[in-house]
């Protein structure tokens, strides 16, 4: 259409949508009317199976109760705690993401179901597996033994597959489908859905148990491992009087709004890496300081066996000191993650285009006004592969972040360059706790494995399915896996 903002109606609504990156920063940082908006509503209820959280929160906010999840997660004090705990699991079990057993007994959790992983007969030191699905487990249970404790990771250890059932079929959930349209995503959603409230109905229960220092069963009766994000929701929901089936969609929201978009991003960060093998060797010689994959031999153990690899990794350095393998990360919520952000207007407001972006039109800088009350979007997506400010916005190239430092001289990942990222359920995704455990897990898989697809030389990325935030790949990716050290 050649305009920085046009119209578009969406279930009878008229929303405005702003693609120009300039007016875009305003949009953000215009007042909004409500805590909540119509679509964020839509999916808590839709996909979630809400029904009174919202309306209990927006009735209690004025008292001093709020949910303070979007806050929790930018503290400095909870990313730094989570980022040691998440990259303690990961230097503990990364060594085992396929452990080589052909028996399911004898199999990590994350290796089991759709999964898929088998051992050839033919070699003993390699694996199959089905990437999506392994990563999806893997990071599942890590995110869910930090958020939850361990206590609840044993006691339901099957809750990845219905969280990824969740994701697959969220459009056709989040359009309102009614359980019983003959359609296999209508279905399959609202039972996985169903399913994972009942689980933190639970939970809820035994937590408030745990919380008023009473048995909780001896299933749930260590709950102190439990995060403080999760606490503080908890007790929040407690003081609205919020029932177990009540607060559960809450709690699911939350849960699913962390483990997905982390989930996502990493696979495809991974398939990335390893469908580039040149790029794959300068992220590796990048971070072979911080992210260091060892074996110590039989002589230096005295064992007549070998003992499995140990991981150390040093997140800290990583952050600060590889650039490129940060870059990699903004290259892929660029490439792979279409978010789109609402806001209702609190006052009227003045959207100007900037004489740069005013270049790349035909006419004069623009403006538009838009009245107080009136809807706002902003398709991230849509600017992430305009190419007036992507060249060759389909092609993977982390170099496209790579800036110069004027001071010191030296490259740094700029994200700035990206703009705005997704929005989630609890604010943007692109928040310490998700950026620090995406960039973990995936140097954890970088440093101690080795990934070739099951046919051909190098592996193919997938296709996107939309979905919330992320998108999904259309298909599984089976690939052959094995240690490096």
């Amino acid at each position: 259409m050649n305009e920085p903002v046009f119209g578009i109606y969406m279930r009878g609504v008229k929303y405005n949508a702003v693609t120009s990156p300039s007016m875009m920063k305003t949009v953000f940082s215009a007042k909004a009317a409500t805590p909540h908006n119509q679509v964020l509503g839509q999916a808590l209820q839709n996909v979630f199976g809400d029904r009174s959280l919202i309306q209990k929160m927006d009735l209690d906010r004025n008292q001093g109760v709020s949910d303070k999840a979007s806050t929790i997660l930018n503290e400095e004090d909870f990313v730094t705690e989570a980022s040691a705990t998440i990259t303690r699991l990961v230097q503990r079990d990364m060594s085992n993401l396929v452990s080589f057993c052909r028996s399911i007994v004898d199999q990590c959790p994350w290796e089991r179901g759709m999964s898929g992983v088998e051992v050839p007969e033919e070699d003993q030191t390699v694996c199959e597996a089905n990437l999506f699905a392994l990563m999806s487990n893997f990071i599942g249970h890590i995110i869910s033994t930090f958020l939850m404790g361990e206590a609840f990771v044993e006691n339901f250890p099957n809750l990845s597959e219905d969280l990824g059932k969740i994701d697959d079929c969220f459009v056709t959930l989040f359009a309102g489908t009614p359980r019983r349209v003959p359609h296999p995503a209508a279905s399959a959603g609202h039972a996985a859905s169903d399913r994972l409230r009942h689980i933190f109905s639970i939970f809820h229960r035994a937590f408030t148990a745990w919380d008023d220092g009473i048995d909780a069963g001896i299933e749930l009766r260590d709950l102190d491992d439990v995060s403080e994000l999760v606490k503080d929701r908890m007790r929040t929901f407690r003081k609205l009087e919020l029932s177990s089936g009540a607060s559960a969609a809450g709690h699911l929201s939350l849960y699913y709004d962390l483990i997905e978009h982390t989930t996502k991003i990493t696979f495809w960060t991974i398939t990335h890496l390893f469908a580039e093998p040149s790029l794959l060797d300068q992220v590796r010689k990048e971070i072979t300081s911080y992210v260091v994959a060892s074996r110590p031999s039989r002589e230096e153990t005295g064992f007549p066996f070998d003992e499995p690899p140990r991981l150390s990794l040093d997140i800290e350095k990583v952050l600060t000191s590889c650039p490129l393998f940060k870059a990699c990360y903004y290259e892929t919520v660029r490439l792979h993650s279409a978010g789109i952000s609402f806001k209702k207007l609190a006052s009227d407001l003045i959207l100007s285009e900037s004489a740069e972006e005013a270049a790349y039109g035909l006419t004069e800088p623009r403006t538009y006004k838009i009245a107080k009350g009136e809807d706002i979007i902003v398709p991230h997506g849509a600017y992430h592969h305009d190419d007036r400010y992507f060249s060759n916005p389909e092609q993977y190239d982390p170099l496209r972040f790579l800036v110069t430092d004027p001071v010191t001289g030296k490259q740094r990942a700029d994200p700035s360059i990206l703009a705005p990222f997704a929005d989630g359920l609890y604010g943007s995704t692109n928040n310490g706790f998700t950026e620090r455990a995406i960039l973990t897990f995936t140097a954890g898989i970088v440093a101690l494995w080795d990934i070739e697809p099951t046919r051909g030389e190098f592996l193919s990325v997938p296709g996107h399915k939309t979905s919330w935030g992320a998108f999904r790949p259309t298909k599984e990716l089976r690939v052959k896996m094995k240690l490096r050290v």
